[in-house]
């Protein structure tokens, strides 16, 4: 398991995509989740379906052109979209079920980030997806991390890490340790570095996207790991006692490129 805290240095070529659509930034990431949170879901009539004709605030859900998630493939013809780098460092999370998965919160603390293209993007938050919302070749996974960060702009760059059936996973073992059941219920508190979550390679699809939960706003930046960590039966079971299904359907990738970078 990789647990680096220096930055480790990915280089990779520029590409500039304009969003089509209103921005994602830390707040309105924060939005859904929280003022938001009892206006859609992820079934019936307030399922992803319909999410864009739920409120005028979700329009880009319905209308938007760089929207996430999506089917991520690779060919020999793929460049890197932009240069990265991460360092994470242990501090302390907030747990949390907010009716929609389980989140853990960055308290008052540096828990480090990432850094694109110069810029520092530190990790606000990080949840879970089951299952995987991004799929790769066509392939879903059985659940997905979305490690999110943002910049000082409050524009925000998510970390994707699929997972795969295997051994128990120590990174997912310490949030489920105080998972609250019921939504709303009270936060609880742990220490956890979040380099835990990493495999051993960081190798790598880029594309510009969007929240893949209302509002849906664009200008995302998204990097989704191509290898995966494992987590057990026992703890996915545990997750979907409380969320069966919690993902957004892929969406189209139109005009977009996918970067992908070996390491």
């Amino acid at each position: 398991m990789k647990r680096n805290h220096l930055f480790t240095s990915i280089t990779l070529a520029s590409v500039v995509t304009l969003a089509t659509a209103p921005a994602a930034s830390a707040a309105s990431f924060l939005s859904p989740l929280q003022a938001l949170k009892a206006s859609w879901s992820y079934e019936g009539d307030t399922g992803p379906e319909f999410w864009g004709d739920l409120d005028e605030a979700f329009a880009a859900c319905s209308n938007g052109k760089e929207q996430s998630p999506i089917n991520l493939f690779y060919d020999r013809e793929q460049t890197p979209k932009w240069n990265w780098a991460f360092s994470y460092s242990e501090a302390a999370f907030s747990v949390e079920n907010n009716g929609h998965t389980i989140q853990a919160n960055v308290e008052n603390e540096d828990a480090g980030g990432l850094e694109i293209n110069g810029e520092a993007y530190q990790l606000t938050q990080f949840h879970f997806h089951t299952p995987s919302e991004h799929t790769i070749e066509e392939t879903s996974f059985p659940m997905e991390l979305h490690l999110v960060h943002a910049n000082h702009a409050g524009d925000l760059a998510v970390l994707g890490v699929l997972m795969e059936m295997g051994n128990d996973h120590e990174g997912i073992e310490a949030v489920w340790e105080v998972m609250p059941e019921e939504e709303g219920t009270a936060e609880y508190s742990i220490s956890l570095d979040p380099s835990l979550f990493l495999p051993e390679s960081v190798t790598a699809y880029q594309y510009d996207g969007s929240l893949t939960t209302p509002p849906c706003s664009e200008g995302v930046k998204w990097t989704v790991l191509n290898d995966t960590i494992s987590i057990s039966a026992t703890q996915l079971d545990a997750f979907r006692d409380i969320y069966p299904q919690n993902y957004r359907p892929v969406q189209e990738l139109g005009d977009r490129e996918i970067g992908f970078h070996y390491h």
